[in-house]
């Protein structure tokens, strides 16, 4: 069985040279070394001298609380923006497969409280233990908490920026705690080589939480931009443009891509709060960067407060919903929903303002005719094509004298203006979940294969995985490794306890050994993982 791959995109590159494709060995290799830094300590550990078989429950559970912690590790590299991780996968799956990972491994660490509940009950009917012992209960505890308000902040009614300082300081006191746990066990990391690269991953893992929480933002700040003008293109529709304080370290980037701006309204010293925004304005417009930020938030609900001149850092380009990242795709159809207009006024900028040699359709909902964006400047790009682009606007509420199209997009209006003919073609799409998730399922019963189809997330956090063909592999591979680390699990608990050998001394040795293992285990002065 060949192990699926993510979709791969290139390298940033200046977005005035043809686009250079990364090596799908580099995506390869990166998700080998996540294979193997799940594996590896248990392939080590097994290596220590073997124990009674009537231990096997007792690694087992020693297995699972390695696989877990190795993935709390890792998510803090994954949740770091290294470039040359989010490079090859694009960012967003990046954050997707981190989310997943990191529900993988709350359950392996339950798995592993369960299986030495099961040999010791006074793990969960005693309300003091040992203190390594208690080190692992706060853990489990903490990271509980972590995980629930992470998948339902929503329902909590969590503010974005509450959770995401609490997130980021619960994570690291669980890896700490998690580590001095295991640390301590008896057994927990008995081989010199299994010390080592366990602490070398949990090292990469504080290094990445201070790289991204300390030093990153002062590396930053060297490639600040500028507040030029603040426009209300519409109710709850702003348009800001930036401009950067050194030309030289001006941002570039693809048409579609997004990045994290960081306002400091109060002057350049501010904190501030960082967002995820796409570009709106085209690398073809040498003038900076122009943004449409909707009023959905707390913050986003004050855009109107900033003014020309304040300092906003900003730290990308990240994403791989650019058109110039297929050069092999001619026939586009973009789908839009909203503020979800951002990357396609981007492309189609591009494509304009460079006469590419692509046909392309945008299909643009809207309540309303007030609610359209960039509806003039959509126009002017359609006349300056010379029929190479098409603009259709679709308003669910449109106003009496509207003459376009009304209701919502569906398979037959796509069909519709694609001539009855979907073969050849690639559709992008970018609105609200319910929307893209619609437009998904309309194109996938109507026979387009899951490859052609391209999807930008509103939320990093909390986006849902969506089944066009990147989130399909994404899904794949997750469950890739997710078994793979099972496996090994079984494993190293069948090599570490000699089961196979050991096996042949009847039922009475290894209900023996068994009882002996437990009675060790219970012993409340003697430390156990």
């Amino acid at each position: 069985m060949t192990t699926p791959t993510l979709e791969i995109i290139p390298a940033q590159t200046d977005a005035r040279t043809p686009v250079a494709h990364v090596s799908r060995p580099r995506a390869a290799l990166l998700m080998g070394l996540y294979l193997g830094t799940l594996v590896l300590p248990l392939a080590l550990s097994a290596m220590g001298h073997p124990v009674p078989a009537g231990q096997f429950i007792k690694s087992l559970a020693l297995g699972f609380g390695l696989v877990g912690l190795m993935i709390i590790a890792t998510s803090f590299i994954l949740a770091a923006r290294y470039r040359w991780i989010a490079d090859p996968f694009g960012l967003d799956a990046v954050m997707l497969f981190h989310r997943r990972m990191a529900v993988v491994g709350y359950c392996s660490i339950l798995v592993h409280l369960a299986l030495l509940s099961y040999l010791n009950t006074n793990l969960l009917t005693r309300l003091w233990l040992p203190w390594h012992l208690q080190l692992g209960r706060i853990a489990i505890l903490l990271l509980t908490t972590q995980i629930i308000v992470s998948l339902y902040r929503a329902a909590l009614r969590v503010e974005f920026e509450f959770w995401r300082i609490i997130h980021r300081f619960l994570g690291l006191v669980v890896l700490l705690i998690a580590f001095v746990h295991g640390l301590l066990s008896s057994g927990g990391f008995a081989p010199w080589p299994l010390r080592i690269v366990v602490l070398a991953v949990v090292a990469a893992a504080l290094w990445s939480w201070a790289w991204s929480r300390l030093f990153r933002p002062e590396q930053l700040k060297q490639y600040r931009y500028r507040i030029q003008d603040v426009y209300q293109m519409s109710r709850g529709l702003w348009r800001i443009k930036l401009a950067p304080v050194n030309a030289g370290r001006a941002l570039r980037y693809s048409p579609g891509q997004f990045a994290y701006f960081n306002f400091h309204r109060s002057g350049a010293g501010s904190p501030g709060e960082e967002h995820v925004w796409t570009i709106a304005s085209s690398p073809s417009e040498p003038d900076g960067l122009m943004l449409a930020v909707k009023e959905l938030g707390d913050f986003t609900r004050t855009m109107g407060q900033s003014k020309s001149g304040d300092m906003v850092t900003v730290h990308g380009p990240f994403g791989r919903f650019s058109h110039r990242l297929h050069p092999s795709a001619d026939e586009l159809v973009f789908i839009a929903a909203g503020i979800g207009i951002t990357p396609f006024r981007s492309m189609i900028r591009w494509i304009t303002d460079h006469a590419e040699n692509r046909r392309v359709l945008l299909l643009y909902a809207n309540k309303s005719r007030g609610d359209i964006a960039f509806h003039r400047e959509l126009a002017e790009c359609q006349n300056r094509a010379d029929g190479t682009v098409r603009v259709v606007h679709v308003l669910s509420r449109p106003d009496p004298d509207w003459t376009g199209e009304h209701g919502h997009i569906n398979a037959a209006m796509i069909k519709k203006y694609c001539d009855a003919d979907l073969t050849g073609k690639t559709f992008w799409i970018c609105g609200p979940g319910a929307f893209t998730a619609a437009i998904i399922k309309s194109l996938r019963t109507a026979g387009v294969p899951a490859d052609k189809i391209h999807t930008e997330a509103f939320c990093l956090a909390h986006a849902p995985v969506q089944p066009d063909g990147r989130g399909r592999r994404l899904n794949a591979f997750s469950a890739v490794a997710a078994m793979a680390a099972l496996l090994m699990v079984l494993l190293f608990a069948l090599i570490r306890t000699d089961f196979l050998t050991a096996r042949g001394g009847g039922p009475h040795h290894s209900a023996a050994a068994a009882n002996r293992a437990a009675h060790h285990f219970a012993g409340s002065g003697r430390r156990a993982n």
